[in-house]
């Protein structure tokens, strides 16, 4: 990150960006600077900025958007997410040694192959930034800094016990942070027992960030998400029943738009703090996409108990399905 900041600051940007690794938070925020600095004025509704979302990439389409010319400015800014092209063959870097200097690509991938051609050619002729989880020496002071910008402190005995509830992806932490700053506005002091009263295990703060990244479309972020539990020994069965539990509460929240949130949580026996994350979800959704979803939800668990698909491809599957 630091890279990208040195560019900023000086204003002298590489044509090529690739920014991968495991901590998505981190990726977005670099992505975000480069979008506002190269462009230089707001992407939404830019003639000039141009996003390409995988897998697959459309090579053929890109290509003609990189060689093409910016419309009245000095740049366009090209976005390519998840495309996997760091992991196989393609013939990209042909085109990419003859692009206008006016066009700026950013890459974003989760992993790379180091001995792909692409990787090599960007390695050389433009930025390559590796983000991954920070350290547990870094987390807390990251954790400390967040707060610190919302007028919030926070004792190093808490930011650890949120650390060892919520993980280190910083999505899940945010989540929590948010809960916290809403749980403790009159102090705006965080300790160990608000943390332990507000805090939810890693599992659910991780199914809530989950479930931001599929009702993004982030397939390859919710699937890395759901592979950490897997690994953390979190049961595929348990981790499907929190899912269909969470569009259960969407579709209730959707039937009960005009109540106000506190009868909605008392209702729904959910935190009222977390009503807002739950009504900023629902809005992605008509009440049927909700209805289908927790059908598609059903129909892997039948699959898995019947014995006709492995729990765990069952619900990788249906991640897809449900962030499509």
């Amino acid at each position: 990150m630091q890279t990208i900041t040195k560019h900023i600051k000086n204003g002298e940007f590489s044509h090529i960006y690739l920014l991968y690794g495991e901590e998505e938070y981190n990726i977005n925020k670099c992505r975000n600077m480069l979008t506002d600095n190269i462009l230089n004025e707001p992407a939404e509704g830019n003639m000039n900025y141009h996003r390409f979302d995988g897998p697959p990439v459309n090579i053929s389409n890109l290509i003609e958007q990189i060689m093409s010319l910016p419309f009245f400015s000095d740049r366009q800014l090209i976005i390519v997410n998840g495309s996997e092209l760091f992991k196989s063959s393609n013939n990209l870097c042909d085109s990419l040694c003859d692009m206008p200097d006016s066009t700026y690509i950013v890459f974003i991938e989760s992993a790379v192959d180091k001995r792909n051609s692409l990787y090599k050619y960007v390695k050389n002729k433009g930025t390559i930034v590796e983000l991954n989880h920070e350290t547990d020496r870094e987390l807390p002071i990251w954790i400390a800094g967040y707060l610190n910008r919302y007028g919030y402190k926070i004792t190093m005995r808490a930011a650890k016990l949120i650390i060892s509830r919520a993980g280190v992806d910083k999505t899940a932490l945010t989540c929590e942070l948010e809960k916290l700053i809403a749980y403790c506005a009159d102090t705006k002091e965080i300790d160990t027992p608000a943390v332990e009263a507000i805090c939810t295990s890693m599992l659910s703060s991780r199914i809530f960030a989950m479930m931001d990244y599929i009702v993004s479309g982030k397939r390859a972020a919710a699937l890395n998400l759901y592979r950490d539990l897997v690994l953390a020994k979190e049961p595929p069965s348990k981790i499907l029943s929190l899912l269909t539990r969470h569009y259960n509460i969407l579709a209730q929240i959707k039937d009960m738009s005009h109540e106000t949130d506190m009868n909605i949580a008392k209702h729904l026996s959910i935190p009222s703090f977390a009503i807002k994350k739950y009504k900023s979800q629902a809005a992605m959704y008509n009440r049927y996409d909700i209805i289908r979803r927790i059908n598609c939800c059903v129909e892997a668990e039948e699959g898995f108990k019947t014995g006709k698909i492995q729990p765990q491809v069952a619900i990788e599957t249906l991640i897809i399905q449900l962030a499509s």
